[in-house]
């Protein structure tokens, strides 16, 4: 029974999950602003809702009519395991259906435009039909997916009946990997390799929009060069391509504008040209923030609008997109040294996880704003989708306030010898293609992080994430970025970082090993970080260190899970940042970075060393409140936004 069971979970799933052929990527994904040619609405709301306990759904064909029995509200976007009291939403391992109807007003219907249907993320594997015809599906999480719903409207003036299934069950070859083990009929036993909860369902905005016919599909706008004179940028050179799409390209035209923050034209291309230049003189500069010359990470960037215009033989005018976060900047990586607009840069903050209380990671707007307003009181520069790619809202927030970001992957927990497969591999690389194609023109983006931990002191590593970084170089085109990935492995072990652009290492020292020993920190983190340095001669990013902290715990002397043990914890790492700091020690120095794990406490399974299912190495509680290491590292933080740098120049990533 126990096999059978098994069978029959991993037939249905895996049916769905690897009977569609992953196609590769075509056209674009760019974000559904409105304007005058296009509309948006969201089908955000509450849904009905139904658990698919046996994973029969699909077997019964439960999308050819209105969900019934057993069926509860859901609200969208959210995780629905926090929402309700009952257990087994909890731990749900399996399918899970949504519902809803709704209307296509009728001057959608009655023009040409084409409807399209967009869900910014669900949690893992996703089916969708409108009135029982099934119109796309998409594996992973974190990144969007939508189709042209059009040919599925068969009639005027009736709803629209939307069912969603999604499955969160992972396996071997999903990112992040896990394996499902069924030990009866009432419990699934999902194993995975990384510490948060595994949230499911549909966790950010559904949406409706319009575009014409025939349309601007995509848009990539580079910084192909800037041009100093006394340290004041005196020109600029953007390079765009742009794609059209529809049913009659051969007759178009495009212009594209450079429009300043105060709308004024100040760059212009109408060759028609579907790839092109413009020439930007004395251009305002996207700054990081927190940097000495910079600014203030309350303060904005300086941010354009890159505005591509179609048309039909020159007039009239079809279609217009307006990319409004377009950042002259350039990014530069030597050995030892990570340079934004020729000015060393330093990464300081503090990573996160997309998790709160009843929402766990669903998207909401509340959060996006406190955590920029916490951000900005610690004077936080720069952090790490950890450990997948965030909504859309927080590169935007980030665009305009300067805050720079490590674009990571979902891929977390490769540790298995059977995870770095062939099926893995061509995963993977769509995974990655998907973030870029989203994220490639956003300014705060500096890096690409194509996994976190994973166990790159394997053979089977190597030549895995040898193609993998060639790949991603590959698919980047004139979007140039530097590549990490992020390492907890030992530095003599290491397979993997010699492919890499700079060096991203989590250690926890007198924290997992060394148990309270606040005073090895020094020893061991010391050696380690000079030996990264020495075996690879590449940039070093300490891209997680932290202690758990039980709130209003306190020991003096410290003791491991106190706020003062936090606190001294911290301070000890920091004495050795400094030792290799590049920007306190510019001849010498390489480490580029600190980003401590975590801002905020969050989710986890449960188990013995996760009191009430949490791990508490924030700085923050889960609400958003300060612990006492709060202050310490907002003390350190102000010190480096006031603190002088020099300059550098050496080759540019685009």
């Amino acid at each position: 029974m126990h096999l059978l069971l098994t069978l029959c979970v991993f037939f249905v799933h895996n049916r769905a999950l690897r009977g569609q052929t992953v196609n590769e990527l075509t056209g674009g994904m760019l974000f559904p602003y409105e304007n005058e040619f296009r509309q948006v609405r969201s089908l955000d709301s509450i849904w009905t809702f139904k658990l698919d306990d046996n994973n029969t759904g699909i077997d019964e064909k439960w999308y050819l009519s209105e969900l019934v029995n057993n069926t509860i509200s859901m609200p969208v976007p959210s995780s629905y395991n926090d929402i309700t009291q009952n257990i087994s939403l909890k731990r749900h391992v399996g399918w899970a259906w949504y519902e809803r109807y709704f209307y296509v007003h009728l001057s959608w219907l009655s023009s040409t435009d084409r409807i399209v249907l967009r869900f910014q993320a669900a949690h893992y594997f996703t089916m969708v039909w409108i009135n029982g015809q099934q119109v796309m599906t998409h594996e992973g999480g974190h990144l969007p997916f939508e189709c042209d719903i059009r040919p599925y409207i068969e009639q005027e003036n009736v709803p629209i009946r939307l069912t969603v299934a999604v499955n969160n069950t992972l396996t071997p070859t999903t990112l992040p990997p896990g394996e499902l083990t069924i030990i009866s009929s009432t419990y699934r036993l999902l194993q995975t390799h990384f510490d948060f909860f595994n949230y499911a369902g549909i966790d950010r905005s559904v949406l409706l929009y319009t575009t014409p016919e025939t349309y601007i599909d995509d848009v990539t706008v580079v910084t192909a060069s800037i041009n100093f004179s006394g340290g004041i940028a005196t020109s600029a050179i953007l390079t765009y391509s742009i794609v059209i799409t529809g049913s009659d390209t051969q007759k178009t035209h495009v212009k594209v504008d450079l429009v300043d923050a105060d709308g004024r034209i100040v760059a212009t291309n109408n060759s028609g040209s579907m790839e092109g230049t413009l020439y930007v003189e004395n251009p305002q500069l996207w700054q990081p923030c927190g940097m000495p010359n910079t600014h203030l990470c309350s303060e904005h960037s300086y941010l354009y609008t890159l505005q591509v215009s179609l048309s039909e033989n020159v007039s009239p005018l079809i279609d217009i997109y307006r990319l409004p976060h377009v950042g002259i900047r350039t990014i530069t990586v030597t050995s030892s040294t990570f340079l934004i607009n020729n000015q060393p840069f330093y990464f300081h903050g503090a990573n996160a996880h997309e998790d709160s209380d009843l929402r766990g990671k669903g998207y909401n707007d509340v959060l996006l704003v406190k955590f920029l307003n916490l951000y900005q009181w610690l004077h936080s520069n720069s952090f790490r989708t950890s450990h997948y790619p965030y909504s859309d809202q927080f590169y935007q927030i980030a665009n305009q306030y300067g805050i720079v970001i490590i674009d990571e992957t979902p891929a977390v927990g490769l540790s298995q010898k059977n995870y770095f497969s062939p099926t893995t591999l061509a995963h993977h690389k769509q995974v990655i293609g998907e973030m870029i194609r989203r994220d490639k023109n956003h300014p705060s983006v500096v890096m690409w992080s194509l996994a976190n931990e994973p166990s790159s002191n394997l053979p089977e590593s190597d030549s895995y994430f040898e193609t993998l970084v060639a790949y991603t170089r590959s698919i980047q085109r004139s979007s140039i970025r530097p590549i990490t990935f992020v390492s907890d492995q030992h530095y003599s072990n290491e397979k993997a970082a010699q492919y890499f652009d700079v060096i991203c290492i989590n250690k926890y020292f007198s924290w997992y090993s060394e148990y309270g020993r606040l005073d090895r920190i020094s020893v061991t983190l010391t050696a380690e970080v000079q030996g990264w340095w020495d075996t690879f001669k590449k940039p070093v990013i300490i891209s997680e260190y932290g202690a758990d902290t039980v709130t209003g715990l306190h020991a003096d002397p410290p003791v491991m899970f106190s706020e003062e043990y936090q606190q001294e914890f911290l301070k000890e790492y920091h004495l050795v940042f400094d030792m290799f700091s590049s920007i306190k020690n510019t001849t010498s120095g390489f480490l580029v970075g600190e980003l401590i794990w975590n801002a905020f406490d969050f989710e986890t399974e449960q188990g013995i060393t996760r009191v009430g299912a949490k791990n508490y190495k924030g700085i923050f509680t889960r609400q958003r409140q300060p612990k006492s290491a709060a202050f310490v590292l907002r003390k350190r933080y102000e010190n480096m936004e006031n603190n002088d740098s020099q300059s550098s120049l050496c080759t540019i990533f685009k």
